[in-house]
């Protein structure tokens, strides 16, 4: 099984860079707050692959369930932000770090509707029907933004930026599965039992983005980002009569946001 601890790294990074960041500020440096809306297309990926181990009567030596679903209801997600922006030019230029907590976001629900394919493409059907939910328990950002002031023919003055960053994702990832005992394969005539397992992994990705932000007044500004989180994923080995069946589950989105912020 593949982990990520990513907090501690945050913590540490966030302390120094505002530290240092602060301590390098001139009347140009602002600290800011906020919030934001947006809309995001996430999409959470569940494979499962078994061996000729487990299904000797099949002859395969490489058969692959796999789901790919996204968020079901409103794919709206809220959230909160802080940061500071250091003005490195007097033409313009400036630099800027940003924690995000992302408050509120989607579920993913799927079905492995238990068709498996081989590398050859052959299909085995009927095998290993799961339903499966993925939902974000904690969603923080570390981004730094890269941004000048231009100015349209002297009357609208506003920032296009760049955004590059880690994101981590929490996730509590559950699946309803029916087996027959210590089997995942019921064989004719044989009951099944109804079984839910959780795992609460953590997913890393790569952030990049642009964006566009326009001051109204001296004190507060809106933004609006787009952005791509990088495909990242978690994999772990399961146990059934001693044959071991690797699974693994991964994460990717793009998304769309409205940002409010106070400069203090």
């Amino acid at each position: 099984m593949k982990t990520h601890s990513l907090a501690p790294q945050l913590q540490l990074t966030i302390g120094v860079l505002l530290f240092a960041l602060a301590s390098s500020a001139s009347a140009e440096g602002m600290f800011y707050f906020g919030s934001g809306i947006g809309l995001e297309n996430f999409k959470a990926r569940y494979d499962k692959r078994a061996n000729t181990d487990l299904f000797p009567t099949l002859s395969l030596s490489d058969l692959v369930f796999s789901d790919r679903d996204g968020g079901d209801g409103t794919p709206y997600s809220l959230n909160a932000f802080t940061g500071i922006r250091i003005g490195l030019h007097e033409r313009g230029l400036w630099f800027g770090v940003q924690t995000e907590t992302v408050l509120k976001s989607d579920i993913v629900e799927g079905r492995l509707a238990g068709v498996g394919k081989t590398t050859g493409g052959y299909e085995i059907s009927n095998l290993l029907q799961q339903n499966w939910t993925l939902r974000t328990d904690r969603d923080r950002s570390l981004v730094v933004r890269v941004g000048t002031v231009v100015s349209f023919l002297g009357l609208l003055d506003f920032s296009p930026y760049v955004v590059a960053g880690l994101r981590e994702v929490e996730v509590a990832f559950e699946r309803t599965l029916e087996i027959c005992g210590a089997k995942l394969v019921c064989q004719p005539g044989e009951q099944s039992t109804t079984t839910t397992e959780r795992r609460t992994p953590s997913l890393r990705h790569m952030v990049v983005g642009l964006g566009i932000e326009k001051f109204i007044g001296e004190k507060t500004s809106i933004s609006f980002e787009a952005r791509y989180s990088s495909e990242d994923d978690d994999s772990w080995d399961e146990s059934t009569n001693d044959i071991t069946t690797p699974s693994s589950l991964s994460t990717d989105s793009y998304d769309v946001s409205l940002k409010f912020s106070i400069y203090l």
